[in-house]
């Protein structure tokens, strides 16, 4: 974790560890190419592809061409688990203990068109603002909350920017550590959209 605090979730970097990592505090932008030094396989049934970060300063090389971002698209396409719940935003972790997960992370491309999709501003249950994007992939209806900071940031600034991602953009969809919510009562791994790329940009 670079010189940061120590905390009990280590993968919540903080703007003092991308200091210290010898990166601008707000951390790697989406299309950033960074060198990042890897140290011991830390992959798990959810998050196969995880690798502890050795410490050492990063450097950001260059910024991937928005011109070929269609050959990142992960084929074949993004596999759901839960298909007794259409509208599931989440795994349930016994199902991925059963059948692990090649990765966690699924980038795929939507549009209004072919996928209805919508951005939906909303509050959690804790009270803040939320921001979901609701769309069809494959036969099912999914609405899963956005975690991308800098589309939070575009929300705030300008209510127009809604109109222009859900027209045709990228995403990149995760899957969260393991939870149990009070209102489930079992284990579950939660889905998130994060990262937010529009066709424009």
């Amino acid at each position: 974790m670079g010189k940061g605090k120590q905390r009990l979730d280590q993968s919540a970097y903080l703007g003092e560890d991308f200091e210290a990592l010898n990166i601008a505090t707000t951390g790697p932008q989406l299309l950033d190419c960074v060198r990042i030094g890897f140290g011991e396989y830390c992959g798990d049934y959810c998050q196969p592809e995880n690798y502890f970060i050795d410490g050492k300063p990063w450097s950001i090389l260059s910024s991937f061409l928005h011109t070929r971002i269609s050959e990142l698209i992960d084929v074949p396409p993004v596999r759901f688990i839960g298909d007794e719940d259409q509208y599931s935003d989440y795994y349930p972790a016994a199902a991925i203990k059963a059948d692990p997960l090649k990765s966690s992370l699924n980038f795929v491309k939507i549009s209004s068109s072919s996928n209805k999709t919508e951005i939906i501003h909303t509050t959690s249950y804790s009270g803040k603002s939320q921001h979901r994007l609701k769309f069809e992939y494959g036969s099912r209806t999914y609405n899963l909350v956005i975690t991308d900071k800098a589309y939070e940031n575009s929300v705030m600034q300008s209510k127009n920017e809604d109109t222009k991602i859900i027209k045709d953009c990228y995403i990149t969809i995760g899957v969260g550590e393991v939870y149990t919510p009070e209102t489930k009562k079992i284990p579950l791994h939660y889905r998130f959209i994060v990262g937010v790329i529009p066709t424009y940009y």
